[in-house]
């Protein structure tokens, strides 16, 4: 999903420890799900981080991030240099992690967005770092046995990846492009916005919610419907916001989560387009972030984010019959607080995958099926 893939929270420790390392429960109803076990996770560099899951079946479950990376003291407190480290992509199949060559990016890199289309159908971004540090972004397509570069448009200085049944596309800094064949064809260019979250659910019919500039935090929220980009109403009452993530069903009907940092504790945002203005939703209370929002493919929506009541436990809502709420879930075993940020539905079963950092070593994979 395309949500302009920066990492909302990140980890710094080697492995789970031994007190994570049960598999994923039994299959839950959709009417129980919030049951996450901690999946074991492979062995990975010390420094580690994980920012992205996806599904497309119980056995194309991906995750993704970076592993090893180092940070060199400078001669002040506070200063110095960070050596990147080398990127995570891992495959859960038949009860276990596997791993793949990335064409093109065997160090210093990472990745921050996976997306599953299919279960053989799998695409993967994130930046590239050169040895002065300056990045170039880094697009791949899963073959069946290793990821296979695949060019950008030209010109393209960033990138960030939808990629789902419906189609690939690829955001630059300035314009939105859909995978066409083997090449890329324009759609439109971007609104001068400072940009946060977006999505594109058909050609005609793109997000892009933000604010008016890095230092007007006034939130904004502009509409491509395929001839032209429009500013629409955004009714936000909490004050600060800033989106997160979002989905959008119809031309009519869209979801976007988000934070208020101007509050404190920090609150979460829940926003809805009607068709004609984005306006808040109230959130059940006990969180204090939403930084994800996911479809099953039995229409439910999912949100994840941070508990304040319950700082162990996963915070998840649910929507359901007009109405959101939330849903309890288990703590992770020996810790006392984690930060979800990531989130999937698995095709054919609805078990949910979340992932995050914890207080004490991290990251974390919980799946509730």
């Amino acid at each position: 999903m395309m949500s302009w893939k920066t990492p909302l929270a990140a980890a710094a420790a080697a492995v789970l420890a031994a007190g994570l390392t049960a598999g994923p429960a039994a299959p839950a109803s959709a009417a129980t799900r919030g049951g996450f076990t901690p999946v074991p996770l492979p062995f990975f560099w010390p420094n580690n981080s994980l920012y992205d899951v996806a599904a497309a079946s119980p056995d194309s479950v991906w995750i993704a991030g970076n592993q090893g990376e180092l940070l060199v003291p400078g001669p002040i407190p506070g200063t110095g240099r960070t050596i990147p480290g080398n990127p995570v992509v891992r495959r859960w199949k038949n009860g276990g992690w596997v791993e793949y060559d990335l064409q093109g990016l065997p160090n210093h890199g990472t990745i921050v967005d996976v997306d599953a289309a299919g279960p053989e159908d799998v695409w993967i971004n994130g930046p590239k770092y050169a040895d002065d540090n300056s990045t170039t972004p880094y697009l791949a397509h899963f073959t069946g046995s290793a990821f296979a570069q695949v060019a950008l448009p030209a010109g393209a200085s960033a990138a960030s990846l939808q990629a789902d049944a419906s189609g690939v596309w690829v955001s630059t800094a300035t314009d939105v492009y859909r995978r066409s064949g083997d090449t890329w064809a324009h759609i439109t260019t971007l609104p001068d916005i400072y940009l946060s979250a977006s999505y594109i659910r058909i050609d005609d019919d793109i997000w892009t919610l933000g604010t008016a500039s890095q230092y007007d935090r006034t939130p904004v929220a502009q509409h491509w419907d395929g001839r032209s980009w429009h500013s629409v109403p955004v009714n936000a009452t909490v004050p600060g916001t800033s989106f997160t993530d979002m989905i959008a069903l119809s031309p009519t009907d869209a979801w976007a989560t988000g934070i208020s940092y101007t509050t404190s504790p920090t609150a979460p945002i829940l926003m809805h387009w009607n068709g004609t203005a984005w306006t808040n939703v109230t959130v059940p209370a006990g969180l204090n972030a939403l930084t994800r929002i996911a479809k099953g493919d039995d229409g439910t929506l999912w949100a994840v984010g941070h508990s304040l009541d319950e700082p162990a436990k996963p915070g998840l809502l649910r929507y359901s019959d007009g109405t959101w709420t939330r849903v309890p879930t288990t703590a992770v075993p020996n810790r006392s607080n984690i930060y979800a940020t990531s989130l999937a539905v698995v095709p054919g079963t609805g078990a949910l995958w979340t992932l995050g950092s914890v207080n004490i070593g991290g990251p974390v994979v919980l799946a509730d099926g």
